[in-house]
């Protein structure tokens, strides 16, 4: 279901880029996801969210820019990079995604290991929300000094 709905929002928003002339070469494009915990599990989540998740994102090369809050609606939200643009979220098994998965493996021991660690990570999430976002210059924002 979750793959149905990204192919759809890929199609409305390319539609989008035809009908405003922006074209989607000129941006860095996210797929953002917006997390809330279950009451008692944030910490848990976090703690999974560390030893595992956030140092496969670095093993792997996969950009993610993640926030955390304690209040508002969202406890934890994650800007995962598109290298290859919204049309990466359309592909089953995008390279970056299998080399994110490979490194889960390795930090958890084993295959099984890792989906269990997945398992436990997913059932923490009372709700969740995605979109599709962009971001133009995204270099230079993000060299920009005081």
């Amino acid at each position: 279901m979750k793959t149905l709905i990204t192919l759809l929002l890929i199609v409305f928003t390319l539609n989008s880029f035809g009908q405003n002339q922006e074209g989607v070469s000129n941006y860095d494009w996210f797929h953002a996801k917006y997390v809330k915990f279950k009451p008692g599990k944030a910490s848990e989540a976090r703690q999974l969210l560390q030893e595992y998740l956030y140092k496969a994102n670095e093993i792997s090369g996969r950009l993610v820019l993640t926030f955390e809050s304690d209040m508002g609606d969202w406890d934890h939200i994650a800007y995962l990079h598109l290298k290859d643009g919204p049309k990466q979220l359309g592909s089953e098994i995008a390279e970056i995604e299998s080399k994110w998965w490979n490194a889960v493996v390795v930090l958890a021991g084993s295959d099984q290991k890792a989906k269990e660690i997945i398992e436990k990570y997913n059932n923490c999430i009372l709700t969740e929300k995605y979109n599709l976002v962009k971001m133009r210059n995204m270099l230079d924002q993000m060299s920009r000094k005081e």
